[in-house]
């Protein structure tokens, strides 16, 4: 629960950071409902596909990659996985070989 909550809070401040880079500002973010968080992923995703394709990129905020991923990380957490627990035991399953 302690990883979920510190995931929420750095989403939430990356998130203000994009939203504060941006040009067309976001609406507020809720970090406890799944469906509103994988709508924002797909708006961003879109976004940031419209700017490569206009060949824009500076229109991109550089959070950009660090909001999908702690969008991806806050979604699967709320869903019950722990992604970064399940790496830590791959790569200790992978030494003890």
């Amino acid at each position: 629960m302690e990883r979920l909550k510190q995931a929420q809070a750095s989403l939430v401040t990356t998130y203000s950071l994009y939203n504060v880079a941006s040009e067309q500002k976001l609406p507020p973010i809720d970090a406890d409902d799944t469906h509103t968080l994988k709508a924002l992923l797909d708006v961003i995703q879109k976004r940031e596909a419209i700017a490569y394709v206009q060949k824009i990129k500076k229109s991109i905020p550089t959070e950009v990659t660090e909001l999908k991923r702690l969008l991806a990380d806050v979604m699967l957490l709320l869903d019950g996985v722990d992604i970064k627990a399940l790496k830590a035991k791959s790569k200790i399953a992978a030494n003890a070989d």
